[in-house]
């Protein structure tokens, strides 16, 4: 069983696509968290997420947490399986992105694949595939947000890092030697605009 977890400051007109690649995903063993972030209690954005929430959506007011790590520490707390999924509101999933990853997630403690830009921009960014154990992080980022699949025990966000959130915890479990694996295959679309 899989967690997924959507934190949501900016972006909410998005929300549509983003769930709905969730639900219809050919693997069904898994439960979103939406956290909104960053707004008043009971605010509108709240409002527009909560007419998701189901048996197998939370829709949480996390109207004291500021900033994405926070949220995602917060979020945390509420998931209820041991691996953790993450997509950013204006991404979107490819319909067999979980079926691929779940045979690799065992096996490896970080597990990520390919992604293609749409919107502003529609270029396939170059990362490296496959086992990254010989991969050098200081290169660059290996590691799309929303492609990739965690173990929860590994899943502690740094609340001073206000920005690349995520390669800084990449950055630290590479440090720890944890394994990394992406999949050779585009199942992520991500989004490219203005407030990306």
């Amino acid at each position: 069983m899989i967690t997924i977890l959507m934190p949501i400051y900016n972006g909410i007109e998005f929300i549509e696509t983003s769930v709905n690649s969730i639900i219809n995903q050919t693997y069904k063993k898994w439960e979103l968290i939406i956290g909104i972030n960053g707004h008043k209690q009971n605010s509108e954005v709240y409002q527009t997420a909560l007419k998701y929430q189901n048996k197998k959506i939370n829709v949480l007011d996390l109207y004291n947490c500021k900033g994405k790590s926070n949220s995602l520490n917060e979020m945390i707390k509420y998931s209820s399986y041991n691996f953790i999924a993450l997509l950013d509101v204006d991404d979107y999933w490819e319909l067999t992105k979980l079926e691929e990853q779940e045979p690799y997630i065992n096996k490896y403690d970080i597990v990520g694949t390919k992604c293609q830009y749409f919107g502003d921009s529609n270029i396939i960014p170059e990362i490296p595939v496959g086992d990254l154990k010989d991969y050098d992080f200081l290169k660059c980022n290996p590691i799309i947000n929303s492609s990739c699949i965690i173990k929860k025990e590994l899943c502690k966000w740094n609340s001073k890092v206000k920005y690349l959130n995520d390669y800084e915890l990449w950055l630290r479990l590479w440090k720890q030697n944890k394994r990394f694996y992406n999949l050779n295959k585009i199942l992520v679309k991500h989004r490219i605009h203005k407030q990306s």
